[in-house]
């Protein structure tokens, strides 16, 4: 009888992105992830061997005790798959991201931008914006599907998740949803030609990885009701709310991306 398989699990992507799917390396498996021809290679002690094609996967999340080989993290970085390397937490301890193959428009509209000494002022105000956004396109959806939310719920959301910083909002989602969220940003940046962090002037950090994901923590708290988020320490449950919720949670973060060029453009039109 053949050994029980490896947690090893792909969701679902939207649209273009249909035929790609993230795969998830559970953070309690001690695997090893080789390249074998054009397929990553997961071998995990008493239990069956897997290949993913490389074609097929969108995005990696490998838990601490996962082992690489050099020539599947140099296949990943050639077929542009980020991979986010998750604590015992699931929270991301850090990522391996694909180089630009070549400069987006975008990402020369953000140099241009860090070169003035008020871009903080610019970006907080757009981060902002878009978590207000957010919590409001959340809001009125509620009302269109016949729920009638609370109206001093509204003003809260608004209160702890648009102003309560200037750059970033504290959601409290744990569990391997931080290092699946901190995953899907990072493909959606790198399928724009945009880095996870830029330096604008004086040295400060852009951290635009970071904030895109908060921005879906926040969409996906939104989603999940309080009550429930205990959902999320628990992996299979929480990818389960994760495929669930793929659709909103791709085009939220291709929206932002969208915002920020948009607003990025007319800006620095008024500018020159």
């Amino acid at each position: 009888m053949n050994a029980p398989a490896p947690r090893f699990r792909t969701d679902d992507l939207p649209g273009a992105e249909e035929a790609r799917r993230p795969l998830y390396i559970g953070r309690g498996v001690a695997a090893r992830v080789d390249l074998d021809g054009p397929a990553l290679r997961l071998r995990a002690r008493r239990r069956a061997e897997r290949r993913y094609p490389l074609y097929r996967i969108s995005r990696v999340v490998a838990g601490p005790s996962v082992e690489w080989g050099a020539d599947a993290v140099r296949a990943c970085l050639a077929q542009a798959i980020p991979i986010v390397i998750v604590g015992d937490d699931g929270a991301p301890l850090g990522w391996i991201y694909p180089a630009r193959s070549k400069t987006s428009r975008l990402h020369s509209a953000i140099e241009e931008l860090l070169d003035r000494p008020d871009w903080r002022e610019w970006y907080g105000n757009w981060l902002r914006a878009m978590r207000m956004r957010t919590v409001v396109d959340w809001h009125e959806r509620r009302q269109t599907e016949g729920t009638q939310p609370d109206p001093l719920e509204l003003r809260e959301l608004i209160r702890r998740h648009v102003y309560a910083s200037q750059t970033s909002v504290e959601v409290e989602i744990g569990g391997v949803c931080r290092g699946a969220l901190c995953a899907l940003a990072a493909q959606v940046l790198s399928r724009f030609g945009l880095k996870p962090v830029y330096f604008g002037h004086g040295g400060e950090p852009l951290e635009l990885l970071g904030d895109l994901a908060g921005l879906l923590a926040l969409r996906l708290s939104l989603e999940v009701r309080p009550a429930m988020h205990g959902v999320f320490e628990r992996e299979a449950s929480a990818l389960r709310v994760l495929h669930a919720l793929s659709d909103k949670l791709n085009g939220l973060a291709t929206e932002a991306i969208a915002s920020l060029a948009r607003r990025l453009r007319e800006t620095l039109d008024e500018w020159r």
